[in-house]
């Protein structure tokens, strides 16, 4: 049963190495006693899955790709993207409909089809080895360690306020 008040959802792809830091980050909050959600699949599918557990704060955790310095970690409060028409919500979905599996795209669905939660937190790390592979690199193991610290200060803040 996952906690009704606040859900914990990873995101993660194991075949491009340090990408899966999201779903490192879950193991170690499974091992301090959390119940964590792991997203995969296109966009559509991980929002379902998100909708089938209710829940007032949704926390997601994974990895960005945005040019920051490799294994920067960011603490932020998801805010929606805002799209000219149809068609630009469209393009920004299509990557996620032709097989990436990416925090990123879950965050664009969750602009185009409305959020899901009354407030929605995100932990992202920029990862270090996003090339394919398996396994995380030394670097992206500190990462989603730090990922797993920062997550349960969120989570005492949010349960807090």
């Amino acid at each position: 049963m996952y906690n009704s008040f606040a859900l914990i959802a990873s995101v993660g792809y194991l075949l491009r190495g340090d990408c899966a830091i999201g779903y490192e980050a879950a193991r170690i909050l499974r091992e301090k006693g959390l119940q964590v959600l792991e997203l995969s699949g296109d966009v559509f599918t991980m929002i379902d899955e998100l909708k089938e557990h209710p829940h007032e704060v949704l926390i997601l955790l994974g990895t960005i790709q945005k040019g920051r310095p490799p294994g920067t970690l960011e603490v932020y409060e998801f805010k929606p993207q805002k799209f000219d028409d149809v068609l630009a919500a469209a393009s920004a979905l299509r990557p996620s409909l032709e097989g990436r599996i990416s925090l990123q795209d879950l965050l664009i669905g969750l602009s185009v089809l409305g959020p899901i939660s009354k407030k929605t937190y995100v932990v992202d790390c920029e990862p270090p080895r996003p090339e394919p592979g398996i396994g995380l690199s030394p670097e992206g193991r500190k990462c989603a360690e730090l990922m797993a610290e920062k997550t349960l200060e969120l989570l005492g803040h949010v349960q807090g306020a």
